[in-house]
């Protein structure tokens, strides 16, 4: 039973993988192709995801960013999937199926490069519409992955790790299917502007905080060092994921892609560290 589902796992992280790599291939072809030939096309008085940096003179709004930030998810997934199975091919951790979630809210953050590549601000608002949502859901994903990851990696979790990634992913689809939108303005970050920004920012902090309570627990429950730096490992990479999903400026896409890389490679060796003794 427990080698059936080691060598599912394998074979889901050696699908996802090459899903990845040649979604990772077509956005990156895509926009070569129009970047050659000019064509690509950004929307208009497009406002700020994060308000507070209109007043930050070197932090001006530059939509390359945007579409360096989705090549840099899609890099990101890319390398980290590979990484993922490499290093935990022959170790049973729960924690990587969720975290597959995270990686799914990454390689969805890479959607949104499509929006500059095929004009669709001035072809088909109903696309921008898809790819807005697909970003809502993605964005809810992210931490739900890293506290189901936390709640649901003992032993007993484990007959039931299929139906809790079905409801990590259904309340996600939820959530990016509930939010209303405002077709009639747009993000800097290429996307609808959305509503109950505050209700979605305050449940998104109240999952990371959630996350954090459950690693303390695990910290002071086992004494462990190896739990202590998962838990830092965890807050560098929603920390990146937050800076980069966010990017409209390539000093915020350089300091996001650092920050998410190196946490999720924290993150990672911690999590090896704590199975190596099991």
């Amino acid at each position: 039973m427990k080698r059936m589902t080691l060598k599912a796992r394998n074979r889901i992280l050696i699908v996802f993988f090459i899903i990845t790599l040649l979604y990772a291939s077509l956005n990156t072809a895509a926009f070569i192709r129009s970047i050659l030939e000019g064509s690509l096309s950004f929307p208009q008085d497009a406002q700020r995801q994060i308000k507070l940096l209109g007043k930050l003179s070197f932090l001006n709004y530059e939509p390359l960013a945007v579409c360096a930030s989705s090549l840099t998810f899609n890099a990101y997934v890319l390398i980290i999937t590979l990484i993922l199975f490499l290093s935990f091919e022959k170790t049973q951790a729960l924690e990587t199926i969720y975290f597959l979630g995270f990686l799914l809210s990454c390689m969805a953050e890479g959607i949104k490069l499509f929006v500059p590549v095929a004009a669709l601000t001035q072809t088909s608002g109903s696309s921008v519409t898809i790819i807005t949502r697909i970003v809502i859901g993605a964005r809810m994903l992210a931490p739900l992955s890293f506290l189901f990851a936390e709640l649901f990696s003992d032993t007993e979790s484990r007959l039931f790790v299929e139906r809790n990634f079905t409801i990590m992913m259904l309340a996600s689809i939820f959530m990016g299917m509930l939010i209303p939108l405002d077709t009639r303005s747009y993000t800097s970050i290429f996307t609808y502007q959305w509503g109950i920004q505050e209700i979605f920012q305050t449940t998104r902090f109240l999952l990371v905080a959630a996350t954090v309570l459950a690693i303390a627990c695990k910290i002071l429950t086992t004494y462990s060092t190896d739990s202590l730096h998962e838990g830092i490992g965890f807050l560098l990479s929603i920390s990146g994921y937050f800076i980069l999903s966010n990017s409209d400026n390539f000093i915020l896409t350089i300091a996001g892609g650092i920050t998410l890389f190196t946490g999720t490679l924290y993150y990672l060796r911690s999590m090896h560290q704590i199975y190596r003794w099991r």
